[in-house]
């Protein structure tokens, strides 16, 4: 059963929502908005529709709506009707993506509203894992690391690399990749873990378009986020639809081990 937590973005937009100032600007967040929306919409002209244009209207409404229960329930009625992984991503989510930036660029829907929708799509995309075929993962402590793509700070990563490595984990690292090549080796490999490495808060943009590509690719796989963005922006995971971000080594270890745990916990196939 789908699920839907307090939305991306909105804890940012609402400056008592964490008990905290927000750390990003109304610019950025409308950027990072964009982007989401921008980056599914793309993937949405791929492939033809699996939804009408009424039902799309619908979905796209309560997106927006002021609490998500009615697309949660659109999306769960889809499910039941046979709805695949593939059209519930790329009819239903990229589709009202596509339908919402048209909105947007005929003011039909203001920033907040865009804001909150791409928070919601982006928690769909994680929850929809549950959609999906059970493929049994690699039973080992095994996972991806990559950086960010654009970002040129590896030396962090690569060192957490290396020691993960020592205390046991089979860590496949990449850098330097585009996010197509990203998302073909994360779609390929049946990583149980994607750890994306930042160093700042101009790689966020960069950061919410690999998640959700990762999340189509990869819809199985715990994605965490690693590296100095995790220290300076502490909702970064919620912001952005990871699973969970840790900024120093000893968190690192902390949240990969409980990832891997999750895993288990799943169905995956024990060491």
């Amino acid at each position: 059963m789908l699920t839907i937590d307090t939305p991306i973005l909105v804890r940012a937009i609402d400056d008592d929502a964490h008990g905290q100032e927000r750390r990003l600007s109304d610019a950025s967040l409308l950027v990072m908005a964009q982007e989401v929306i921008n980056r599914l919409s793309h993937i949405s002209r791929k492939a033809p529709p699996d939804i009408s244009e009424v039902d799309l209207d619908a979905f796209c409404i309560a997106l927006v709506d002021p609490t998500a229960e009615e697309a949660t329930r659109i999306l769960r009625r889809a499910q039941e009707r046979g709805a695949s992984h593939k059209v519930l991503c790329i009819s239903y989510i990229a589709g009202a993506a596509r339908r919402l930036g048209e909105w947007w660029e005929q003011d039909i829907i203001h920033f907040s509203d865009m804001s909150i929708a791409a928070g919601r799509m982006l928690h769909m995309l994680r929850d929809l894992r549950r959609a999906t075929p059970f493929v049994a993962v690699r039973g080992h402590r095994e996972a991806l690391f990559a950086a960010v793509p654009g970002e040129q700070h590896v030396l962090g990563i690569t060192m957490a690399a290396d020691i993960l490595r020592e205390k046991g984990w089979e860590i496949d690292l990449q850098v330097g990749r585009t996010e197509t090549e990203l998302c073909q080796i994360a779609h390929d490999g049946g990583y149980p873990i994607i750890g994306l490495s930042a160093s700042g808060a101009d790689r966020v943009r960069s950061l919410a378009r690999t998640i959700v590509e990762l999340r189509i690719a990869a819809p199985r796989s715990l994605i965490f986020i690693s590296g100095n963005i995790a220290e300076i922006e502490k909702d970064i995971a919620i912001r952005t639809g990871a699973d969970a971000a840790a900024a120093s080594m000893e968190q690192c270890l902390e949240t990969l081990e409980s990832l891997y745990q999750a895993v288990l916990r799943a169905g995956s196939p024990a060491p």
